[in-house]
């Protein structure tokens, strides 16, 4: 008799007593339920002794594998490799080239060491290279991306489920980037900071590095022996060549971490059981508001983030009263359709876990829907509003992901406060899959209004390259009348050379996820595409890119919205750079009017347009680069001219600027001229790899505003910072009374303390 799992009793719970209301949703409880059974079942039917939640993983016997080895002595991150315990380690030495030439040896070598002792595992690296003068090292921001540079980067799979992991990347100057890859890499959360060290030397040879990551960083299983997958890539920007230690082939991504290798031997290693993370600001602001001024004394404190681990791999995270003084303004955009903009999350609390949560498209544009989107807490129309506080349970047991939060704002104008609560569960299946289910609801006040919302969702991949999504969903509030169900469906087959994909979205006019993101209700849109990638035998070409795709969406009722068809072709040279030719011709049925721009009014009715665009991108290890797009086409009943122009000037690797213009030109039969602009621009200066500064310039001509930001960040020890941040807000135009509208001088200081 097969054991009941007692988190698929748990979870029958939470639907129970989330569902009593909404009978609407008993199908999908009980969907998710055989789902996770299913999962539950395999698990204890294919699970290896010691080796966790491998379901029907099969093991390769050309694995590559990677033995750590326990350091004799303390080792000093210096970036030098001095301590005679590297010798001990073995070292990984075979890397083979995905480009240029896909299977070669490496041109130039590479060697990986580990080590580790009980708190944290050490990687030593000696890269060699024939031309240590082209080694490229121009960045000391963290987390800048490190597009321009020689790196190395490591990604480790700690629960070695095959599907999810942590990446580490620095360049040869030690500068650290690092994200999280959920469902190998169809979400990578760039914006996950954790605690970690590395220094990087550059020699006449090329350029060592030490590379040390605290256990507590990460979740992992425990046991008496412990095997991770890893895998390792190096780039040389002089010879615009990648390698890496396995999984080179260039169907595979690097975040694909099923094709990684193995890292075995580590034992009697300790993760962390505790962190608190308290803040404190102080400040001023003032701000604009009903035809005068008012001045605010901006003092506070609170808990950023307080993490304690229920298990290894279960981390329980509680914030009270957060602070987001610290995070970056978002990107300016001019919006030229009627359709909300989008913006990722960026505040820590949200960070821990978040590729769990991920339901929905993904993609982008009016086609987006995601059934949980964090920005909707805390956030109205950009507008802060208060949390009093809020708890997130996130990791792994057993067989399953498991993602919990529940957040409490204060009120806000004339609204009472309102919760916030989220439940997903996502179980592996077979050897790259996943089947689950998210529960969201929202309720406004003791008596308020409640709005809940409930999906199942799955991903399944067969024969490496074809890979089948989707998911089901339904909304519903106190007094909904129906047509509330969402869904999606879409089959992919994605290789190097060949592309083909299929997908299929229907969303219901009154399908309105609390806390998702559905710019688009009443829609059906279905959508074709397919690409030819040849790398023929050209001197200078590295690849063509052939590609076509087709559009369709009606609203429920059949009546066609738009259609859209697309041609493009790119050419990847070998230094770097790339060209794209685009035609693309569109039909849009407008059911009402809108306004776009300064009293211009569209007319409800059909439009067919016709657009053509050329765009260039400089290949990113250059001092100069960046990337151009030039289009012309209709807009509407008028024409439109748009430039897009992006450079990026690495001066030093403590200067760099990176100016962002959008220019569109709009031109109507009645003679209606108008211009769009759009400018977003960045000075970095960083005085070391601790001391960081960033001054943001932007400005929108449809808001008739610009905004300056200025943010000093002083990393004084791994995760702990100050920051001294000044906004300014000003209007312009014609009709502007008062142009400055708010400004704000912050300074914050976090320190946590771990167990």
């Amino acid at each position: 008799m097969l054991a009941r799992c007692p988190k698929c009793i748990i979870f029958k719970q939470e639907l129970a007593l989330s569902s009593t209301p909404f009978s609407g949703f008993r199908l999908l409880a009980i969907a998710v339920l055989v789902a996770l059974t299913a999962v539950c079942a395999t698990a204890q039917g294919t699970a290896a002794p010691g080796e966790g939640p491998q379901i029907g993983i099969p093991q390769a016997a050309e694995t590559p594998r990677l033995q750590a080895v326990r350091a004799s002595a303390p080792i000093v991150i210096d970036g030098l490799l001095s301590e005679g315990s590297w010798a001990e380690a073995e070292a990984a030495t075979r890397f083979i080239q995905r480009d240029p030439e896909e299977g070669a040896p490496a041109s130039e070598r590479t060697e990986v060491r580990v080590l580790f002792d009980n708190q944290q595992v050490y990687f030593g690296v000696v890269c060699t290279d024939s031309n240590p003068g082209g080694i490229r090292a121009t960045e000391l921001r963290r987390d800048n991306g490190l597009g321009s540079d020689d790196i190395f980067e490591i990604i480790l799979d700690t629960f070695y489920d095959r599907r999810n992991g942590y990446l580490f990347r620095i360049n040869p100057l030690g500068t650290q980037y690092d994200a999280t890859v959920t469902n190998e890499g169809q979400t990578t959360n760039s914006n996950w900071d954790e605690k970690w060290d590395s220094q990087a030397r550059i020699t006449d040879t090329g350029w060592t590095a030490e590379i040390a990551i605290p256990f507590k960083s990460v979740r992992f299983l425990s046991g008496e022996e412990i095997v991770w997958g890893v895998n390792f890539h190096r780039r040389v920007m002089s010879k615009n060549e990648d390698v890496f230690w396995t999984a080179h082939n260039r169907d595979f991504d690097f975040d694909e971490v099923s094709r990684a290798g193995r890292l075995e031997g580590l034992s009697g290693i300790e993760g962390f059981r505790f962190r608190l993370k308290p803040y404190f600001t102080t400040g001023a602001s003032k701000v604009f508001d009903d035809g005068q001024f008012q001045t605010k004394h901006l003092t506070d404190v609170g808990i950023e983030v307080a993490k304690y681990l229920v298990t290894p791999q279960l981390a329980l995270d509680v914030t009270v009263n957060p602070d987001f003084a610290q995070a970056d303004v978002d990107q300016a955009q001019v919006n030229l359709t009627r359709f909300p903009t989008f913006f990722p999350e960026r505040r820590e609390f949200f960070q821990e876990g978040s590729g769990i949560f991920q339901a929905g498209t993904g993609g982008g544009g009016s086609s987006r829907v995601l059934l949980f989107h964090s920005r909707r807490i805390g956030l109205s129309s950009g507008e802060e509003i208060r949390i009093l506080g809020g708890a997130k349970l996130t990791g792994k047991q057993g067989p399953l992901d498991i993602g919990v939060i529940n957040m409490q704002t204060d009120r806000f104008e004339d609204r009472a406060g309102q919760n916030f609560s989220v439940v997903r569960v996502k179980g592996n299946l077979l050897n790259r899959s996943y089947i689950g289910g998210i529960l969201t609801r929202n309720t406004e006040g003791a008596v308020g209004p409640r709005n809940l919302t409930g999906a199942v969702d799955g991903g399944f991949t067969f024969l490496q390259n074809l890979n089948f999504q989707g998911f089901l969903a339904k909304s519903e509030s106190q007094g909904s009348t129906g047509d509330d169900i969402a869904g999606q469906a879409r089959v992919e087959w994605d290789s190097d050379r060949f592309g083909f994909t299929l997908d299929h979205v229907s969303i219901q006019e009154n399908f309105r996820p609390p806390m998702g993101f559905v710019p688009r209700p009443d829609i059906k849109r279905t959508m074709a595409e397919a690409s030819y990638s040849p790398r023929p035998n050209i001197r200078l070409i590295r690849q063509f890119q052939f590609q076509a795709n087709t559009e369709y969406i009606s609203n429920q009722a059949g009546a066609l919205a738009e259609r859209d068809a697309e041609l493009s072709f790119q050419t990847e040279f070998e230094s770097g750079d790339d060209i794209t030719l685009q035609f693309s011709r569109s039909f849009e049925r407008l059911t009402e009017e809108f306004d776009i721009e300064g009293g211009t009014v569209i007319p409800a009715g059909d439009y067919r347009s016709n657009e053509y665009q050329v765009s260039f991108e400089a290949y990113d290890g250059r001092a100069i680069s960046g990337d151009m797009q030039l289009g012309v086409g209709d807009f509407y009943t008028g024409r439109r001219t748009a430039l897009q122009f992006s450079p990026q000037f690495k001066v030093t690797p403590n200067l760099s600027i990176n100016p962002s213009y959008e220019w569109n030109r709009i031109t109507m039969p009645d003679d209606t001229r108008f211009s769009t602009h759009e400018f977003n621009g960045s000075v970095n200066y960083a005085f070391s790899r601790k001391w960081l500064t960033r001054t943001t310039v932007q400005l929108n001509s449809q808001d008739q505003e610009y905004l300056f930001n200025f943010r000093l960040n002083y990393i004084f020890r791994p995760g702990d910072d100050i920051f001294v941040v000044y906004n300014e807000t000003r209007n312009y135009g014609s009709g502007v009374t008062n142009r400055l509208q708010d400004r704000a001088f912050i300074v914050k200081f976090t320190y946590s303390l771990d167990r």
